[in-house]
């Protein structure tokens, strides 16, 4: 029996919808492109907003219908069909692997010149966001103005090591799904993929007057979705490169400290960024970066560094006073290095000077959280 839904509009007139039938691909898939925020990436376990880059791309197996990334650079590689009325409809899985087989081992660059700008100078985007961009930066940042350098250099990042370890999200949208097909993705998801398998449902549903349209997610992974194995390091894998017993017990402390004032750690493929929420902008702010020794990341930067990207900060005029005060405090101290980084206020704590210091940078760090706090 066909479900029902009611919609209320502006004026409280009631219209009842009946659950309809999909007539073909092509309309799912205007549907979602035109409106990518319609696929449940949030129970995906995923962040968004979804972008746009790749629609009917050709690769070396066919055409996949889209490519999509969010902006922390998670890649989707989305199938249509209609349902089990599709001849082929069994073999959806396979055409997505195929697919995703195509783009593994490709460098950003070569996704980037391949997919996304080859999209974005296409007819058939009409997305005034991101139409003739040349670049994926460029891309992201038309869709997230206040994308930070850090958020963008973590995005290609993550992008690179997920083409290097074919590590995508794979998603098959229909209007209905088989046993069978349901079972495989099961499957797909419980034997250890370093790849996310989903199932999305998108049910049309119409009426004299309004037609709508349901996105659920049918099957997806069990546990949180898996990223590449060497797409990320985390504080274990972190702590385990710091040979120096004194210095590695100082760092496991001050990424303590971190966690019980409230801070998020952020790591990425090399070492970790920490940052603090504000009032005034939904995207922490980064206040410290910790690398391994001998290892830099993030613009350069090495060891423990203190201090904020300016143009990130200068967008956050609420805390600007107790930000001001952290970086006059960490000028204070003596044996920190100021780092010569264009729109960088900070400082650089050499392993030795971190040991000695660990008691004034766990005060200077706990007071510009309380000093945020208090003005939030």
């Amino acid at each position: 029996m066909p479900r029902k839904i009611i919609v209320r509009t502006g004026d409280n007139s009631s219209h009842l919808l009946e659950e309809a039938s999909v007539r073909n691909e092509e309309e799912l898939r205007s549907l979602v492109k035109e409106n990518p925020d319609l696929l449940p990436v949030e129970e995906f376990g995923l962040s968004g907003p979804l972008m746009v880059v790749g629609r009917e791309t050709t690769l070396a197996s066919g055409a996949v219908d889209l490519v999509c990334t969010t902006a922390s650079g998670d890649l989707l590689i989305i199938e249509f069909k209609t349902g089990p009325q599709n001849s082929d409809f069994r073999h959806s899985l396979a055409q997505l692997l195929h697919y995703g087989s195509d783009l593994w081992g490709m460098s950003y660059d070569e996704f980037e010149r391949t997919v996304a700008v080859r999209y974005f100078r296409s007819p058939s985007c009409d997305d005034p966001r991101v139409t003739g961009k040349t670049s994926l930066e460029q891309s992201v940042r038309s869709m997230l103005p206040d994308l930070s350098e850090e958020h963008s250099a973590l995005y290609r990042d993550h992008v690179t090591h997920q083409l290097e370890q074919g590590a995508f999200n794979y998603v098959l949208v229909a209007s209905a799904f088989t046993d069978t097909v349901t079972k495989t993705v099961e499957y797909l998801n419980a034997i250890g993929s370093v790849a996310n398998f989903f199932e999305v449902e998108l049910i049309p549903f119409a009426g004299s007057d309004f037609t709508a349209f349901e996105s659920r997610t049918r099957a997806k992974p069990t546990k949180q979705p898996r990223t590449p194995s060497g797409g990320s390091t985390d504080e274990s894998q972190f702590l385990a490169q710091v040979g120096d017993e004194q210095y590695r017990e100082t760092l496991r402390q001050l990424l303590e400290l971190c966690r019980g004032l409230g801070l998020s750690i952020a790591w990425g493929s090399v070492g970790a960024s920490i940052r603090i929420r504000t009032a005034d902008m939904p995207e922490p702010l980064s206040i410290a970066w910790v690398f391994p020794p001998g290892l830099s990341g993030w613009m350069g930067l090495r060891d423990v560094t203190l201090g904020v990207d300016t143009i990130s900060s200068s967008k956050r005029p609420l805390v600007e006073k107790p930000i001001n005060v952290y970086i006059s405090s960490l000028g204070k101290l003596s044996g920190l290095d100021l780092v010569s980084v264009q729109d960088l206020r900070a400082y650089r704590v050499r392993p030795e000077s971190a040991v000695r210091l660990e008691q004034e940078l766990s005060e200077i760090l706990a007071e510009l959280v309380r000093s945020v706090n208090a003005g939030a």
